[in-house]
């Protein structure tokens, strides 16, 4: 009898133990959701969860006082939006096992307050330093503008510039500082916007290789790498492509779709112009360059149009309505076009000036300026 009663027992002990774990790791997968909302219309809120396609986790009731509460199950930290109207809502960095208190008072957001949720507030500290950070620098152009006919403007502007520059480096040391000791965290991926990725890339680098280890999945981090990623080869494009450079070798097809390569071209002084026919600074630029063509074509120079059009007929047509008469080639591929990353092009018109070892003499030179660059290099 007594082995039995502790037979019985020990089942019943196991029962709770697996109960319990059962319900811890139900818990650690939740999130609870809840608030007070005072002096105001709603009636409800709207959560989404925030990826590539915004998807519509629930409709919350808020009842006469104001209150709401919600639980979420999830098994990854990921971006969601609390949605109060069309015109106010919050983001959130929710995480499982995390208790996420949301209070308000009116129906606008200035007096919101969120608690449980680290990196949301994390993300809410940060947009606050930088709303805050935004409104005294737009004073301070203000205040420059308004005292632009006072006699004693250019010592004003002294003042104007130091105060200005103290707000953007004190905005800036604070955010890498953000950045450098919480590179796990998914509120930086909101920062680039402010603290600029390309003049930040080391920075950036070092908190991707840890965001994108822990959040491989997740689309925004994803994301994220890839202009890292893009930022690097834009990086080492520009190197390969600074003035000294041998000028990386290529080969696209013209318009008769034979294949034309860049290295053919050496023994003559080559533009390498980037164009397209519906840019229109292009077209714009084009009887310059055909000026240039046509008074130094005989004398040991010479020009390939690398367009990033799409359109093929477009492409050929602008050719020959403009008179384009030399080598044109294009891969039809638009921004996608092999060259873009190669040469680091940005923007066109682009123009790349080599010399007859096909060695980069200068970059991006147009009118007046490319003229007698190139006739300099002609005599």
């Amino acid at each position: 009898m007594t082995s039995n009663k502790k037979s019985i027992s020990g089942i019943i002990c196991l029962v709770l133990m697996m109960a319990f774990t059962t319900t811890f790791a139900q818990l650690k997968n939740e999130v609870n959701l809840k608030g007070t909302l005072k002096n105001n219309t709603y009636t409800s809120l709207t959560l989404y969860q925030i990826g590539k396609d915004p998807t519509k986790i629930a409709t919350i009731p808020v009842d006469q006082e104001g209150h709401f509460a919600y639980t979420l199950t999830l098994n990854v930290t990921d971006f969601y939006k609390l949605e109060f109207d069309k015109s106010n809502f919050i983001m959130l960095i929710l995480q499982a096992g995390e208790n996420v208190e949301i209070t308000n008072d009116g129906n606008s957001l200035n007096n919101l307050v969120v608690s449980g949720s680290k990196q949301t507030s994390q993300v809410i500290r940060n947009q606050t330093l930088i709303a805050y950070t935004k409104a005294k620098l737009d004073s301070i152009s203000n205040l420059s503008t308004q005292n632009l006919t006072n006699p004693k403007y250019d010592s004003l502007l002294k003042i104007y510039s130091s105060e200005y520059e103290k707000v953007n480096t004190l905005r800036k040391n604070i955010l890498t500082d953000f950045v450098t000791n919480n590179k796990s965290s998914l509120a930086i991926l909101f920062l680039p916007e402010v603290l600029k990725l390309d003049d930040n890339l080391d920075l950036y680098s070092k908190a991707d290789s840890v965001l994108f280890k822990k959040y491989p999945t997740n689309f925004y981090v994803q994301s994220f790498h890839g202009q890292i990623e893009a930022s690097k080869q834009k990086l080492i494009a520009a190197k390969l492509t600074s003035v000294g450079a041998l000028a990386p070798d290529f080969t696209l097809p013209d318009t008769s779709n034979k294949k034309v390569s860049l290295s053919s071209f050496k023994g003559k002084y080559l533009l390498i112009d980037f164009w397209a026919s519906w840019c229109g600074p292009c077209m714009r630029e084009l009887p310059n360059v055909q000026k240039i063509y046509a008074d130094f074509s005989k004398k040991g120079f010479d020009i390939l149009g690398v367009s990033l059009d799409k359109d093929r007929k477009s492409w050929v047509n602008a050719i020959i309505t403009k008179g384009l008469p030399w080598t044109q080639v294009s891969d039809l591929k638009y921004w996608q076009s092999m060259v873009v990353p190669l040469y680091a092009v940005e923007a066109i018109p682009l123009t790349v000036l080599l010399d007859k070892e096909g060695r980069i003499i200068a970059k991006n030179l147009r009118g007046e300026e490319l003229y007698k660059k190139v006739e300099s290099l002609v005599k």
